[in-house]
């Protein structure tokens, strides 16, 4: 199959578990931070309603969407997601630190944790406030190691499999 294709496949399984983990967190996250979401939807409708006069939609149309469709685009959005990282990790793995593809895993899921959640969650603060911000961070670091351990994991055991059979091994009668 190939690097590519087994981290391709371990992604696809950890992107799968980390899109229910963060389907599950945006769900909560939204109940919990409700008047917060619905102010910046408020803008957002009112916004669209200037553009296009045509387009009538509440904020509490769009949060009952938002809410609705959450666990679902966590789930896809995972597996889309993680097909991608997965085959990144299959290429950069050997460059991270680690003696083992868990710790690797995990090096990774933080890697991605410091981008997406950190820095670019870090935009969301004028809009949602400091706690929403603090407490996605930590929902965040959870879903990204749950992440990278099934990945580094999963790659690992997948990737020994591949590997071909020495003559030796052969010759041995161990297949």
């Amino acid at each position: 199959m190939g690097k590519a294709g087994t981290g391709a496949k371990a992604g696809i399984v950890a992107g799968l578990v980390y899109g229910i983990f963060s389907g599950i967190f945006s769900y909560v996250t939204l109940t919990v931070f409700k008047a917060d979401v619905m102010k910046v939807l408020a803008k957002e409708a009112a916004a669209e309603s200037a553009i296009n006069s045509s387009i009538h939609i509440t904020a509490a149309e769009l949060y009952a969407t938002a809410v609705d469709l959450s666990i679902a685009e966590g789930i896809i959005g995972g597996l889309i997601v993680g097909l991608i990282l997965g085959i990144i990790f299959a290429y950069v793995h050997g460059k991270l630190p680690g003696k083992n593809m868990i710790v690797k895993g995990e090096i990774f899921g933080l890697i991605l944790w410091l981008i997406f959640d950190l820095l670019i969650g870090a935009f969301d603060i004028s809009s949602y406030g400091i706690l929403y911000y603090v407490v996605t961070l930590g929902l965040g670091i959870i879903s990204l190691l749950v992440f990278g351990y099934l990945l580094g994991t999963l790659y690992s055991r997948w990737a020994e499999k591949e590997t071909p059979m020495t003559d030796e091994q052969f010759n041995a009668g161990k297949l």
